[in-house]
């Protein structure tokens, strides 16, 4: 089960923190991005290592980093049945003010992560019912 961000709890401990919670929180909500995402050949790595790029780039690579994690999410949504209003070019031109950017990202994960929990969720028990029909056969 992958647990939904809170807004307003980044922003807040962003500000608070000077930062250093966005760097946990987004390396953790790239790792469940990825496991919303499996299958799509497009994992993100670490995102230390987008932190690191964007320092040698001068800002540079979170442009390219938030259009591809935007994108990624935009094309996924179509798998479990859900809309996004915006892609990948939305959300990178809003990168210039990094909070709006970031509210659209959580935003959108949100919605991927629901979709994705009930389909866990709703997995295991036709899983139960298949093995229960060949060990009845």
């Amino acid at each position: 089960m992958i647990k939904q961000r809170k807004t307003g709890k980044f922003i807040f401990l962003n500000i608070i923190t000077l930062g250093i919670y966005g760097l946990f929180f987004w390396t953790k909500w790239t790792n469940d991005l990825n496991k919303i995402c499996d299958g799509d050949d497009k994992d993100s790595g670490h995102y230390i290592l987008v932190f690191l790029l964007d320092i040698f780039s001068f800002g540079i690579y979170s442009f390219v980093w938030n259009y591809q994690m935007a994108e990624r999410m935009y094309q996924k949504a179509k798998d479990y049945n859900i809309t996004l209003k915006h892609g990948g070019m939305f959300v990178m031109i809003w990168r210039i003010l990094p909070i709006v950017s970031s509210v659209y990202k959580i935003k959108y994960f949100n919605k991927l992560a629901a979709a994705y929990n009930t389909t866990v969720e709703a997995a295991p028990a036709e899983e139960v019912v298949e093995e229960t029909v060949e060990a009845a056969e």
